[in-house]
């Protein structure tokens, strides 16, 4: 029987703790621990045992899919290294008390499908390849001190269902390519710093049922065409509208 030295034994058992997931994915995982002050989350990790047995960790085929770690009391800023889950299809750390800005790297996870990082205290302005995220379905990044402009192409997000940047600082003209977006359900801009005329190509939306812009400086003329769509909640109050002429929202 081989005999392990104490230090041996720890060594071993910290990599077989790991053997399941790659290095890469290991390290962003022990990064964002180290870098929110893991020891003080609500429900922390035990780094040496398998990730398959962390709270908000799931593991299928030796990938890290999804991560949701909501309400859980991360304190601190996210690691560039964040971007080495590649795999990830659900990124989840809404409630929380992370600070500093969203890790450009994050665009790498091309097949990301949620993207949920709202009530925290974020600031700065988005990656720049946000639109990279082609995959992306529910970009949730509400409550936060973001600024900035949206990406002209975010029309190149086809998949996205779900806009919600509430109460945020973003800035800018809303993307005229967001008429490119034909799957989405949910636009909750309210409580920004947006402007200028309202895209008539939202009007193109025909899955829309929420378009919620109140509490912006949009201008112009109220997109009539709107009332075209069966919207279920239509918010549009505190903005610059010369005119507005809605007709009843639906209440399927």
């Amino acid at each position: 029987m081989k005999i392990f030295t104490p230090l041996a034994l720890a060594l071993f058992i910290s990599f077989s703790s790991f053997a399941q997931i790659s290095n890469a994915e290991k390290q962003a995982l022990v990064d964002l621990y180290s870098q929110t002050n893991g020891d003080s989350w609500t429900n922390s990790w035990d780094l040496q045992q398998s990730p398959k047995s962390w709270k908000g960790v799931v593991v299928v085929n030796d990938k890290v899919i999804a991560l949701t770690l909501t309400d859980n009391n991360l304190t601190g800023t996210l690691p560039e290294s964040i971007g080495n889950l590649t795999n990830l299809k659900v990124l989840n750390l809404h409630k929380n008390n992370i600070e500093g800005t969203i890790p450009e790297s994050i665009t790498a996870i091309t097949g990301l499908k949620v993207l949920n990082i709202s009530f925290n205290k974020l600031e700065g302005s988005l990656p720049s390849r946000l639109t990279n995220l082609a995959s992306l379905e529910y970009l949730d990044l509400f409550f936060n001190n973001l600024t900035g402009t949206l990406p002209q192409d975010l029309g190149n997000l086809t998949n996205l269902k779900r806009l919600s940047l509430y109460s945020n600082n973003f800035g800018g003209q809303l993307p005229s390519s967001i008429e490119n977006l034909e799957k989405l359900l949910d636009i909750q801009i309210s409580s920004n710093q947006f402007e200028g005329e309202l895209p008539v190509g939202i009007a193109s939306l025909n899955s829309l049922k929420r378009l919620s812009i109140f509490d912006n400086n949009f201008s112009g003329e109220f997109p009539e065409v709107i009332n075209t769509l069966e919207l279920q909640e239509l918010a549009y109050q505190n903005n610059k509208f010369n005119s507005v002429a809605v007709v009843a929202i639906s209440d399927k």
